[in-house]
């Protein structure tokens, strides 16, 4: 997959012509493969369009907007699912008022041909640009709402799932497991103490499930593993301010510090409570490993 971004309306076209997918893609749940897949299915190279920083981010002004993807993982999951380019529009005050011919233009600059987007697509300043717009110019593919559960599958409402600690349902939506990655940060080495060391993972950038106690699965270095993962302020022994997200990885007791793992969440164990005492907090997560390790035998 050829990774392009577009900076200061700096465009070239691309050589081949291009059915392409557009939006934001936040989750890349089930909907958005709906668009990705319209896009594969037209005898030209498929492309996906969407915009860095996320808009939303971006209007909004706020650091560190939680995201379900961020643009590394989006970018990733795109790609494993087949398309030829994966266009970064960066989104700043200038495109913010671009009016719907100023965006048709580059989109035609690009060499795009034919264009799939949801049925509630809008584009250009105040959202004045319709899909009957884009029909003037291009081949538009109209994808429906994708509903599950009586459910119209949406970021938003992936995010209310996992607030809720549901992450079996989230991981439906997305049609795939939740997961966020990072690097290992040093902590203050308190679990090891109780015999549960733990590795602190840096999460800038994504939205977290629930404060409480997960049953996961760790990617590092490409070798899958299991583990318990506490996210929260650890009330009873250590309490930190600011949420951190500590997993207990079985069968990994080597330094691990300042490398990549991707934790991908399973089951939802139980939320963090507070104890009367470290014994109390000791025997609790004797009991959520047994549980975790009883799940991973049903996996295998």
């Amino acid at each position: 997959m050829e990774v392009i971004y577009i900076k200061d309306n700096n465009i070239s076209p691309i050589k081949e012509p291009l059915c392409c997918a557009i939006g934001n893609f936040d989750g890349v749940h089930l909907g958005h493969r709906m668009l990705i897949e319209e896009a594969k299915k037209h005898n030209m190279a498929s492309a996906v369009l969407t915009f860095y920083p996320h808009p939303q981010v971006f209007l909004k002004k706020i650091k560190n907007y939680p995201l379900l993807t961020p643009m590394d993982r989006k970018r990733d999951i795109i790609q494993s699912l087949g398309v030829d380019y994966f266009i970064v529009f960066e989104f700043n005050d200038i495109v913010l008022k671009y009016d719907k011919n100023e965006f048709i233009n580059i989109l035609k600059g690009l060499n795009i041909k034919s264009i799939v987007c949801g049925y509630d697509f809008t584009f250009g300043y105040k959202a004045e640009g319709k899909l009957s717009d884009l029909r003037d110019s291009f081949t538009v593919y109209e994808i429906e709402k994708y509903v599950l559960d009586d459910k119209r599958v949406s970021s938003s409402y992936i995010k209310e799932l996992l607030s809720f600690g549901n992450i079996e349902d989230a991981s439906r939506f997305l049609g795939q497991n939740y997961a966020i990655r990072g690097s290992v940060e040093y902590g203050s080495r308190k679990g090891r103490k109780i015999g549960f060391p733990t590795a602190n993972l840096c999460y800038d950038g994504y939205f977290l499930p629930k404060n409480g106690v997960y049953f996961v699965s760790i990617d590092y270095r490409g070798k899958e593993y299991y583990g318990m993962c506490n996210i929260g302020h650890n009330p009873t022994f250590n309490f930190q301010k600011d949420i951190r997200v500590e997993v207990h990885i079985f069968g990994l007791d080597f330094n691990i510090y300042n490398e990549e793992i991707e934790i991908q969440f399973l089951s939802h164990i139980r939320d963090e409570i507070q104890f009367d005492s470290v014994d109390s907090l000791k025997n609790q997560l004797i009991e959520d490993k047994n549980k975790c390790l009883r799940l991973v035998s049903l996996r295998k």
